[in-house]
């Protein structure tokens, strides 16, 4: 019998994959080949499409997002992200080969009286274990049955095994929900960009309004959802504006849009959109897809300040094509960018302030100080994202919140305007006026360094790390080894498990810098030689740091993809006369044109090894000219 087209779905779906069973397929192998061979984001080799079975051709891709699910399957998946009632224990997970991560837990749901929370790793289910059961899905599976029933759920928390035991029963995971905090903090939880959600999020921006003079966004554990709501949700808050840029698999751009106006115009005539006080987005690990782009949004439009820790790194959408039955194949058919052109794919959304997760509530409240009309020694005062923001010693310094201000101090960057008493100060100088005991995260090995402000940036951020005695070695020459781990780590770099150890003849699971190659190299960053090594105590030089840099930039930015592709001959004519060998001269050049370099083209030896400082300057320059670092610090 023949079977009509899919129909594909309106909106895209930007949302973490809902974890399920194998499904009963209703389409053919041959209808699903069709489907991926014309729509799937990237080309997909003839010997993947081959394999005799969907699941086998999906598992192959390594993209947990493409997949088919039955009508019911697609059911659970809507009311999941739209709030509506399901029977279960009330939380949502990531899938993972060693058990279900636990990313959210439904308030009142028996998961959360009976302890569970973020973070949990469930290993077993009455007591079957992941291997036992023999995939995360059939795990998955022993999790779901009957309201009324009793279910032992046993979770890895901090290393030590838990066991629970609850009774099933219908919950809800509200998709948003908003109150006033200290009689002045207009607070929103946003759980989910679900169907609906965002007409929440305008109700509870109005009736909060009377009484707000701070905003705090809750997206944490936020996993996305449709784009219809994401569209609308930006536009509440910010106005009318570019939201995102969609390339398909020809490259060619779609534009999702909350009104008509551009970055540049935004920038240009002021802030729109219903919330014009000033706005706290609190982001995690497991903030992802259409979570991540309100984020950028917010970060791209300097509308407000990302605190809590990088998001996930969903920068991809999928299209729903559905069937008569009403089983829907998902399919991975785009790739998105922010209003500026930036990805969070793979890299996720970096926070203008990284503080510990248990930590931010405390941090956001703090800095939603009420304004003090005249300089004091009792108040701190920030320039942040655009915004002043004030803390009061008296609640920096009460037990609750010591933790977190001092946590506050140690993730600003060098460069950020405070005073006290009207005095400009250091975290340092802050810390030791009120008595505070700060772990700075600065490097304290790099003082008189030209690349100090560019460093300790990064320090902040958490981006680099020091050696075991918390060093940094800034004069030191890089390896090919410690290369992959300083960029894996500075962008929050990935890959799935699914795909493996990177093979590259040399690189075994066990090596510490396995990882980290392998993410450089799933994302085409690195290579292996002629035979296939990747040779990692190999000192790097300029023109291959440049061209790996170039590469990571132009994923990240698609403006810098623009630029390199744009290059004058003339441009790579002169960084061949620098001495750069052939391969290397569209890197060279680009980065001197996008000001990467720290240094004149013409000064730069092609063959001599980069030192970590350089390397971490040049990231630094990259980072603030795409904008996911804010230029705090004159560099």
């Amino acid at each position: 019998m023949k079977r009509k087209a899919p129909a594909r779905a309106a909106a895209l779906l930007l949302a973490l994959t809902l974890v399920l069973a194998p499904a009963a397929q209703a389409i053919s192998v041959e209808e699903a080949r069709t489907l991926l061979r014309e729509n799937y984001i990237d080309e997909i080799s003839q010997e993947i499409l081959d394999l005799p079975t969907i699941d086998a051709i999906t598992d192959a891709l390594g993209d947990p997002y493409t997949y088919y699910m039955t009508a019911e399957e697609y059911a659970a998946m809507y009311d999941s992200l739209s709030g509506a009632d399901v029977v279960g224990i009330g939380v949502m997970v990531e899938q993972r080969a060693d058990g279900l991560l636990i990313t959210s837990v439904a308030p009142n749901a028996p998961a959360a009286g009976a302890g569970l929370r973020f973070g949990d790793l469930i290993v077993a289910v009455d007591g079957t274990t992941i291997q036992a059961a023999g995939s995360p899905d059939a795990l998955t599976a022993l999790v779901a049955g009957e309201e009324g029933t009793s279910v032992s759920i046993t979770v890895l928390r901090d290393g030590e095994k838990l066991t629970r035991t609850m009774t099933r029963s219908a919950v809800s995971f509200p998709s948003v929900t908003g109150e006033v905090v200290d009689g002045h903090i207009g607070w929103i939880t946003y759980n989910s960009f679900g169907d609906g959600s965002s007409d929440y999020l305008e109700e509870y921006i109005l009736a909060e309004d009377p009484d707000a003079d701070r905003w705090v966004m809750d997206l944490r554990g936020n996993g996305g959802g449709y784009s219809d709501e994401i569209v609308s949700a930006v536009g509440h808050v910010v106005g009318s504006c570019n939201v995102a840029y969609l390339a398909n698999r020809q490259g060619e751009l779609e534009v999702w849009q909350s009104g008509t106006g551009t970055l540049a115009d935004f920038l240009s005539e002021g802030a729109g959109g219903l919330v014009q006080e000033p706005l706290v987005v609190l982001v995690d690990g497991s903030t992802a897809s259409a979570a991540e782009l309100f984020a950028s949004n917010i970060r791209d439009y300097q509308k407000g300040l990302l605190i809590g820790a990088r998001t996930f790194g969903k920068g991809i959408a999928q299209s729903l094509f559905t069937f008569d039955d009403g089983s829907v194949f998902r399919i991975t058919t785009e790739r998105y960018y922010s209003p500026a052109y930036v990805t969070p794919d793979r890299s996720g959304v970096l926070p203008h302030l990284v503080v510990d997760a248990n930590l931010a509530d405390e941090a956001a409240l703090l800095l939603c100080g009420a304004p003090a009309e005249t300089p004091s020694a009792d108040v701190l005062v920030l320039e942040l994202a655009g915004q002043s923001w004030y803390v009061h010693q008296e609640e920096a310094l009460d037990g609750a919140y010591a933790p977190a201000f001092a946590e506050l101090l140690a993730a600003l960057p060098p460069g950020v305007p405070m005073t006290l008493n009207g005095q400009t100060v250091t975290p340092e100088e802050a810390a030791r006026a009120w008595g505070v005991d700060l772990a700075s995260r600065w490097f304290g090995d790099i003082t008189g360094s030209p690349y100090e402000a560019e460093i300790n940036t990064l320090a902040s951020l958490g981006l680099v790390f020091g050696d075991e005695t918390g060093a940094f070695r800034p004069q030191e020459a890089l390896t090919r080894a410690e290369l992959a781990a300083f960029l894996a780590q500075a962008m929050g770099l990935w890959y799935w498990e699914s795909q493996g150890v990177a093979p590259l003849t040399d690189l075994e699971e066990a090596d510490w810098y396995a990882v980290s190659a392998s993410a450089l190299y799933y994302l085409g960053l690195v290579k292996g030689d002629e035979n296939g090594a990747f040779r990692p105590d190999d000192l790097v030089d300029n023109q291959q740091f440049l061209t790996i840099l170039t590469r990571l930039a132009a994923h990240a930015d698609l403006t810098v993809q623009w630029y390199l592709e744009r290059l004058a001959p003339e441009d790579l004519e002169r960084a061949a006369s620098l001495g750069f060998e052939s391969w290397a001269c569209a890197s060279a050049a680009g980065a001197d044109g996008l000001g990467f370099l720290t240094v004149p083209l013409e000064a730069l030896e092609p063959g001599g090894a980069v030192t970590r400082e350089e390397a971490a300057a040049m990231l630094c320059r990259f980072l603030v000219y795409s904008g996911i670092l804010p230029p705090t610090a004159s560099f």
